[in-house]
Formats: C-alpha cells, sequence, structure tokens
C-alpha cells in the first residue's frame, strides 16, 4: 500500500484530476482485471488440476497470482509511454 501512496504522490495534480474524471473506466478496468482474469485464471487450474496435470500447490498458487494487481512498475511504463 505504501507503494501505491508513493507513487501516487509523484503524480502532478493535473494528471490526478484528470485520472479521477475517468472512474467508470478505472472501476471498469479494475473489476476485469480482480474479477474476470481472476475466474478465467481459477477455471483453468481448476480443469487441469482435474485431469492431474497439476499439483494442488501450483494450482494454488495460479490462483493466487492472478489476484495480485500488476506490478507498480509495468503501471508506471504504461502510464509513461501514453
Amino acid at each position: 500500500i505504501i507503494i501505491f501512496i508513493l507513487a501516487g504522490l509523484t503524480m502532478d495534480t493535473k494528471e490526478f484530476s484528470q485520472a479521477f474524471l475517468h472512474v467508470r473506466f478505472n472501476v471498469l478496468v479494475q473489476c476485469y482485471n480482480f474479477g474476470v482474469d481472476s475466474a478465467v485464471i481459477f477455471g483453468i487450474s481448476r480443469g487441469l488440476l482435474a485431469v492431474g496435470a497439476l499439483p494442488q500447490s501450483l494450482a494454488d498458487g495460479l490462483v493466487i497470482c492472478s489476484c495480485l494487481p500488476l506490478s507498480i512498475t509495468l503501471v508506471a511504463v504504461l502510464t509513461k509511454a501514453s
């Protein structure tokens, strides 16, 4: 959480206010990242677990990793590139 706060503090006020205007889009992106992606990976991992292609610990690890947010560096790179 501290990393997110520090990254937010480095934003210009103008950039922050423009990003705040796109709340609906940001909510949609977050719902997709945490909902759709996680659900797809959960289904794939359980399917592979059912056929014996993955051990239980690896299937659980895939689900946990799919629930994590994008890395700060990736977000920073994509923000700078846009």
